[in-house]
């Protein structure tokens, strides 16, 4: 190993296999910044005119708030978790899930991200080619925009939290207001052509609370990648309540008034109708590098933890290659498909390793000299992971009625799974650590 390279390893240390030192640490709002910014992305705002069209203004707000407390509760849970073991969500899972069987889900969560990351730079491509042409009557290709917008944000993300955490610091509260202008707009705006907001999709009060808890459960899930660095308790959980409940709450309601105001589906359109103008590249630009970036970083924590041995830099150069091609996928078409699949498959992921920690181990911190001791799977968690996962499709063809919220009902399953599925098994993983 050359000085070099054990500078820049030096460099962009972030702790991604082992504890995050004390010092390190920073406060609630700070932390909650970052999921903040994943708030005001181009995806955010889609989802809030869809559920609008689809449900009407009266009930999506009702769903807006209760996916958004959902998320808040599940988040503050799984962040208190973070911030005692300071470890990263796809360390902990080896905990959880065995050390093979983490590995998959850590690799799952990475897919997941990237999609996520597609969404975004196909809304930041799009947008932006037609802001561009509009303004200044140029036409770059997408390729070239999602390219050159893939080598900045993976350069961003090199860098490691403590940017992130600056540069999400800097852009939510002007991505704040413009959003806020654009609500406040929305309230003048009369269109003597169009009487009615057209229903964009069809959906369920249910199917919609489960579409906003999947726009953020992979956040959720991953909620310990940033409240590892929290100073105590209160700090995770403002991290979590400040992003999911109010911010997210605010976004959602916020484009679903503007479209019905509008009366159009079209993201660009509706910001240009409201008179954001300019804003419209402000907004565009500052919430995908933030969102994306965010996606990026959590990625590479992901397949770093699946590969200890390998390089950060490398890692975070190959997921920043494998994003800008995802992007090509146009995962944007299925756009809701995609929130809902995301919310079958990781709130019961969430729901497992948190039972495992404040049920089970009632607290202890996971030790690290255990993991060589973890089986490769813990079949336990993995058959209550995936009992959660067949709840939640019951749910959704009718199977299966609990709270008709598939979200919900994957949380009410998993919970006594997993603790019955321990309780008549022999497979326990070491139960060692320190009361935080």
């Amino acid at each position: 190993m050359s000085e070099n390279d054990l500078k820049l390893d030096d460099l962009l240390e972030d702790f991604a296999t082992s504890r995050v030192p004390e010092k390190h640490t920073v406060g609630g709002v700070r932390i909650g910044m970052i999921n903040a910014g994943l708030a005001f992305a181009i995806p955010g705002l889609v989802t809030g005119l869809e559920i609008g069209g689809a449900l009407g203004l009266e009930q999506s707000i009702w769903a807006f708030l209760l996916g958004g407390f959902l998320l808040a509760l599940l988040g503050s849970i799984t962040g208190v978790l973070g911030k005692r073991n300071r470890l990263t969500s796809c360390m902990t899972l080896k905990f959880v899930f065995g050390r093979y069987g983490a590995n998959i889900l850590s690799l799952a969560f990475a897919l997941s991200l990237l999609g996520w990351y597609g969404v975004n730079m196909d809304l930041f491509s799009e947008v932006l080619q037609k802001l561009l042409i509009q303004a200044f009557d140029i036409s770059p290709a997408i390729w070239q925009i999602e390219v050159g917008g893939g080598v900045l944000i993976t350069l961003s993300v090199f860098l490691g939290f403590k940017v992130l955490e600056k540069i999400s610091t800097i852009f939510v509260p002007v991505l704040f207001l413009i959003i806020l202008y654009m609500f406040y707009s929305s309230f003048g705006y009369q269109d003597p052509a169009v009487t009615a907001q057209p229903i964009i999709i069809d959906l369920t009060f249910g199917e919609a609370v489960s579409a906003v808890v999947g726009s953020f459960i992979v956040s959720v899930a991953l909620m310990p990648d940033f409240s590892r660095f929290a100073e105590n308790d209160s700090d995770a959980i403002i991290g979590s309540i400040f992003p999911f409940l109010f911010i997210c709450s605010f976004v959602y309601i916020a484009s679903a008034y503007a479209g019905a105001a509008v009366a159009k589906s079209d993201i660009l359109v509706v910001m240009l109708a409201l008179g954001l103008g300019g804003f419209a590249f402000v907004i565009l630009i500052m919430s995908s590098w933030v969102s994306n970036a965010v996606n990026l970083y959590s990625a590479a924590l992901g397949v770093n933890a699946t590969m200890p041995k390998a390089r950060q830099w490398l890692i975070m150069v190959g997921v920043g290659v494998v994003g800008t091609i995802v992007a090509s996928f146009n995962l944007l078409d299925n756009f809701t498909d995609f929130l809902f699949g995301l919310s079958l498959i990781f709130t019961p992921v969430a729901a497992v390793y948190a039972t495992d920690f404040f049920l089970l181990r009632q607290g202890l911190v996971y030790e690290i000299d255990d993991i060589d001791d973890l089986p490769l799977f813990h079949w336990p968690a993995i058959a209550a992971w995936a009992i959660g996962v067949t709840a939640s499709i019951a749910t959704n063809n009718n199977w299966l009625t609990i709270t008709t919220i598939e979200a919900c009902d994957a949380i009410l399953v998993t919970i006594p799974a997993y603790l019955l599925l321990m309780k008549f098994t022999d497979n326990i993983l070491p139960r060692k650590g320190a009361e935080i």
